[in-house]
């Protein structure tokens, strides 16, 4: 059986939260079994890191580290990884469905491409597909002589062999153009082939780096072209004379189509994936991915409606399980409403009392601790229980296990959708007031607590065990080649430092290195949104790290009825706030009176007549009066102006709008047939299954 070609990805990020989540998931989700991916961050400050420490898991490695630029990023990316194929893709872009599958095919039966490229594609902001390029072949000759506008960064990939050969790394002199210059130095190594599919795409959005210096980089480009003229062979330059210039040009579209049938002569045959699916049989079996655009079904929820607000005005003790609860007084929460979590149970030989509400959602902790989490559950039926009712696995291979496979159903249980936050619309979007609809998952289980406590309507929630300590004992056993901060661990004695039992994590438990970065970051988060609620959070435990909210003594909150709800407080509208409301409707008023195009030979037509009824009494009117009429003449043709003006932006903006469109319809045609031929590659491959199966048959047979 032949071994998968591994792909090496890398994505460069420096304050590219907006869109990270989803050029993540472009990469992860095309399920390619031998992929390694890297994310290089330049030490950003938008949250960035919060989004791709939910993946940490499923990467290769994580740099976040300041840099020198773009290039340099991708160059510590791709040092970390040794793949035979490689590509980068931007933090705002993304992969098309089955992009690596068909890289990796087409390496694996044709040994004479090095590297190859895609047809264009871009999208909005919304990632809705807004045009794809036609399928056109480039070459050495083309580059040189002009036609160099644009082979699209993200739909290009090439082999380690020549990626090593033309200097192996991206060359960090230039600010923007490294892409550009890159190509350069392939084009004198090999031909670029086209493949007639989309792989990557690109998103148009304002402010973005390539477009703000565009001037810049065609500035490098022609630089790079120089260079590339100046060292040119000079046989290939005596060759193609009538073509090659001795400085840098750029071809226009008339240059370009009549110089084709000159250009042409050093093209590459453009690929397509009709043939490729006729001369190899399928990717081996167990590799690749078999493409579908139909939509996974959702795990089953639970509704929390019925819960909402039914605790409103009262405290709830949100309990951790840290050390410090050793030397707390835990007979002080006896007659208290406590939300615990994890294995809470261990806890239980020491209390005459029990939790009103439990909570787990670590994917190693409630598969570990599943029989003890049900055998508590069925000893206190009253307990109230959360879980997710879908939840992604610690480790490289993105499997999800569902909450039910592992906690039964029944009454008192509830099985919640939880969603990784994002930075959209902080704090709200890193945490939720509203658990029926979804909860934010968290990186500590307490904020999981925190978000169903203030659901379920309590005004004062206490934080009790939350030490936000953590250390490594040496006895721990590290797996291998776990490089990216996130080490997963198991541990080989009852001697858990972390919690309050040393058994917590003992013998053979598996547990992950926590980040306390991220815990406290995702705890102000949580803050800031309960502020908005008016709920108060304190911080009760004894001694610990945590310092994002006010400390109290147990001893003092527990002696006093809990903290009424803070009603938010009524925002006063400013004298120019109301003006400018006012003006707004005013503008809205005027904007339905505008004729609409049906109307306008009258419009204009009436409007004629008044301006001539108006000069006409300006006329015969003596002294003072004729300047009122002038007034209200002028007034007038000012007013005529602007309803004018809006029905031009109107209009305009209509032919704008149809027009985008029809491009974009266009765009989501061609993607949609792409789709199609993708769930036709699928079944050409099972197909093929099919037939060496009977084969294998018939041969077993005879």
């Amino acid at each position: 059986m032949t071994k998968q070609l591994t792909l090496s990805i890398v994505t460069p990020n420096y304050n590219g939260a907006d869109f990270l989540r989803e050029t993540i998931e472009s990469v992860l989700d095309q399920g390619y079994p031998s992929l390694q991916y890297v994310i290089a961050d330049g030490a950003s400050t938008d949250g960035s890191r919060l989004i791709f420490e939910h993946y940490r898991d499923d990467l290769t490695a994580m740099i976040s580290e300041p840099d020198d630029g773009h290039a340099d990023a991708i160059n510590k990316g791709f040092a970390l990884t040794d793949g035979e194929v490689m590509g980068w893709i931007n933090s705002d872009d993304v992969l098309h469905p089955g992009c690596l599958s068909q890289v990796a095919r087409i390496f694996e039966t044709h040994p004479e491409v090095e590297w190859l490229t895609g047809r264009p594609s871009t999208m909005n902001v919304l990632g809705e597909m807004e045009y794809v390029g036609g399928v056109r072949p480039w070459s050495r000759l083309r580059f040189l002589s002009g036609d160099h506008l644009w082979i699209q960064q993200e739909s290009t990939f090439w082999r380690r062999s020549l990626w090593e050969r033309a200097g192996g790394g991206l060359d960090t002199s230039f600010d923007v153009a490294n892409d550009f210059e890159l190509w350069a130095r392939f084009f004198r190594h090999a031909p670029l082939y086209t493949v007639d599919r989309m792989l990557g795409c690109f998103r148009v959005r304002p402010g973005q780096r390539s477009v703000v210096s565009m001037s810049r980089y065609k500035r490098e480009m022609r630089a790079i072209l120089k260079r590339e003229l100046d060292a040119l062979d000079p046989e290939f330059r005596e060759a193609f004379r009538h073509l090659i210039p001795k400085r840098p040009r750029e071809l226009t579209e008339e240059e370009r189509d009549r110089l084709d049938p000159q250009l042409r002569v050093m093209d590459p045959p453009v690929i397509r994936m009709d043939k490729i699916r006729r001369r190899t049989s399928s990717l081996t079996r167990g590799g690749g991915t078999r493409f579908s655009t139909k939509l996974k079904t959702p795990e089953a929820v639970s509704d929390l409606s019925l819960l909402k607000d039914t605790r409103k005005g009262e405290r709830c003790i949100i309990l951790g399980n840290g050390p410090s609860l050793n030397n707390t007084d835990l007979s002080l929460l006896k007659g208290e409403t406590v939300f615990a979590c994890n294995a809470v149970h261990l806890l239980f030989d020491r209390i005459d009392w029990r939790p009103a509400y439990y909570t787990c959602v670590d994917s190693q902790v409630l598969p570990d601790r599943a029989r003890d989490i049900e055998a508590m559950l069925a000893a206190d039926p009253d307990m109230v229980a959360f879980f997710p009712a879908e939840l992604q696995i610690h480790g490289g291979d993105r499997r999800r296990l569902k909450g039910r496979d592992l906690i039964a159903d029944g009454p008192n249980r509830y099985f919640f959708n939880e969603e990784p936050g994002t930075v959209d619309d902080l704090p709200d979007s890193m945490f939720s007031l509203d658990a029926a609809a979804r909860v934010i998952q968290p990186h500590t289980v307490a904020v999981t607590m925190l978000q169903l406590a203030a659901y379920m309507g309590f005004s004062e929630l206490v934080l009790v065990g939350s030490d936000m300590r953590y250390s490594v004992p040496d006895t721990v056993q590290r797996e291998d080649g776990a490089d990216i901060g996130d080490v997963r661990l198991t541990s080989l004695h009852d001697d858990d430092p972390n919690h309050f039992d040393p058994r917590y994590f003992g013998a053979g438990r598996k547990w992950h290195t926590p980040n306390t970065a991220l815990m406290r970051e995702h705890f102000k988060l949580a803050r800031q949104a309960l502020e908005k609620k008016g709920v108060t959070v304190l911080n009760a435990t004894v001694g610990g790290d945590l310092d994002v909210f006010e400390r109290t003594r147990l001893e003092d909150v527990v002696t006093r009825p809990a903290e009424a709800l803070i009603e938010s407080p009524v925002v006063n509208h400013t004298a120019s706030e109301d003006m400018t409301v006012l003006a707004n409707g005013v503008t809205r008023h005027l904007a339905r009176w505008v004729p609409s195009l049906r109307r306008n030979t009258g419009f204009v037509a009436g409007s004629a007549g008044i301006m001539a009824i108006l000069a006409l009494s300006a006329i015969l009117l003596p002294g003072w009066r004729v300047w009122i009429i002038m007034a209200g003449l002028f007034g007038f043709c000012l007013a005529f102006s602007v309803v004018v003006a809006l029905k031009s932006r109107r209009i305009v903006m209509s032919v704008l709008t149809a027009l985008k469109d029809a491009r974009g319809g266009e765009a989501k045609a061609r993607f949609a047939h792409q789709q199609l031929e993708l769930e036709l590659d699928a079944l050409h491959a099972e197909l093929h299954e099919l037939r060496r199966e009977l084969s294998r048959r018939d041969g077993d047979g005879n």
